[in-house]
């Protein structure tokens, strides 16, 4: 199964739920909002909001790059990374596996978490949900 998932996705400390860390995700927000960005750029974002050394940026994203998540230019004195794969799709797959494994394959304790709904939808509450979201979200 492990040939399936994303190469991001896959461990190589254990087992995580997600395949990224809090600092990639919040390094993966800096570069998707940007589109292009320097390790310089993203350094300096953050340091805004926390202590973080330069070093620790440069690493993490030189991480994202063998993940498969960002694209590095190597053609410039100051490499610049792009999204190697759009956030949408990214969050998609973090919240299938979430769904997966911590969630026991039950997506409507997710839903009904996002809605703020009782604990756990009834398959026909399911079901009503699916019907309403298509008539109102198709073309």
């Amino acid at each position: 199964m492990d040939e399936l998932q994303p190469k991001w996705l896959r461990s190589t400390k254990g087992v995580p739920f997600t395949g990224i860390g809090s600092l990639e995700a919040d390094i993966l927000a800096i570069v998707w909002e940007s589109d292009r960005v320097t390790v310089r750029d993203v350094y300096e974002t953050l340091r805004s909001r926390r202590k973080i050394a330069y070093t620790t940026v440069m690493t993490v994203m030189n991480n994202l790059v063998k993940k498969h998540l960002l694209n590095q230019d190597k053609s410039n004195i100051a490499y610049v990374y792009t999204p190697a794969i759009p956030g949408h799709e990214v969050a998609y797959t973090i919240l299938d596996s979430v769904v997966q494994r911590l969630l026991a394959g039950r997506p409507n304790l997710a839903v009904s978490h996002m809605l703020g709904l009782e604990p756990e939808l009834t398959p026909e509450q399911m079901e009503e949900l699916r019907r309403i979201a298509h008539q109102r979200f198709s073309v």
